[in-house]
């Protein structure tokens, strides 16, 4: 039990600390992506088999340039900056698949502010990316077996993607949910029927399950200017209120008062850089402290709970069945 409880340690420790664990990464372009979302739908009418001449055309966040690639190279650097290589191939394969579908989803239904690209390499606005270089500074000296870890994953899914009706679907993951992931209504408002809150409990096995922010008073403040429509009064005791929760039992803040505004725990995730919706929170001596569970908006995948279930013997066709309920899985 010690020693898989350090494994466990571990584990969570790798997969926290690649940049993309900021996997808010994975709030996955959802500013973006709610029109596709809570629209019509794109229609999956491309072939699902990649072809060896397929490419990815992606815009550099920090260049502005756009650079075409070829697919499996993309696939590769983008589940190098969204995941650990340590976790488990049938995860990885998951993210994968994922990821693929996402970029097909964009293919199909273009976005005429990536100057031309399919898809951006900003984890904030849709998937992030790690060229060659990157891949070697995070690895360092495992490189070699960590990029022959995640080619052999790439490959092996390789033009296999989620539809939900004939339509790609939106394939949001996050680094780490509550134990359960939260519904697509309760966190950008609207029903996704592939979205739904699904069980996580390998989530709760994670050391960095539970995160503790202490904001003072005037930190609350300056970050609250930011929304004109929140006014807040003399007493800071009374600037959050009525908090109500999911019914889903993940404890992702469905609603609460700030200075008269009402928001979503998502909206007052971003407006004061929590690491998750779901929290709770105390004001004592002038400080807020917000204790979160899970690290991201905890819809669709979890990546950890995706490592989790592989570990314990499920397939990344399982994986990806729990947690997009409905979809099919299409090219494998």
């Amino acid at each position: 039990m010690k020693t898989y409880g350090i494994l466990c340690f571990v584990l969570a420790l790798a997969m926290f600390a690649a940049p993309v664990a900021v996997l808010d990464l994975s709030d996955f372009s959802f500013a973006a992506a709610r029109e596709v979302l809570f629209g019509e739908e794109t229609q999956a009418t491309q072939s699902d088999e990649a072809t060896d001449s397929e490419t990815v055309a992606v815009l550099q966040a920090a260049s502005g340039n756009v650079v075409e690639m070829d697919t499996v190279e993309y696939l590769v650097g983008c589940v190098a900056s969204e995941m650990s290589a340590d976790a488990d191939a049938e995860a990885l394969k998951a993210q994968t698949v994922a990821a693929y579908t996402n970029v097909q989803r964009l293919k199909a239904d273009p976005d005429s502010t990536l100057e031309g690209a399919d898809i951006s390499d900003d984890p904030a606005r849709h998937q992030g990316y790690l060229d060659e270089a990157a891949r070697r500074e995070k690895w360092g000296d495992n490189y070699d077996a960590y990029n022959e870890k995640l080619t052999e994953a790439v490959t092996t899914v390789r033009g296999q993607t989620l539809t939900y009706d004939g339509a790609y679907i939106t394939a949001a993951y996050c680094a780490l949910c509550p134990g359960r992931t939260e519904s697509a209504a309760n966190i950008w408002g609207g029903e996704v029927p592939y979205l739904q809150s699904v069980t996580s409990p390998g989530d709760r096995l994670s050391p960095e399950y539970t995160e503790t922010t202490v904001l003072s008073a005037e930190e609350i403040r300056t970050k609250a200017a930011a929304d004109t429509e929140i006014v807040l009064g003399d007493d800071p005791s009374a600037w959050l209120t009525d908090i109500q929760y999911s019914e889903n039992e993940t404890g992702v803040v469905t609603s609460v008062t700030v200075g008269g505004k009402i928001m979503t725990g998502q909206q007052l995730r971003t407006l004061l850089s929590l690491r998750s919706p779901a929290f709770t929170v105390e004001y004592a001596d002038g400080q807020f402290t917000f204790t979160c569970t899970g690290n991201g908006h905890g819809v669709g995948m979890s990546q950890y709970g995706a490592d989790y279930m592989a570990r314990q013997g499920a397939t990344y066709g399982e994986i990806l069945a729990h947690y997009y309920p409905g979809t099919t899985l299409s090219g494998a």
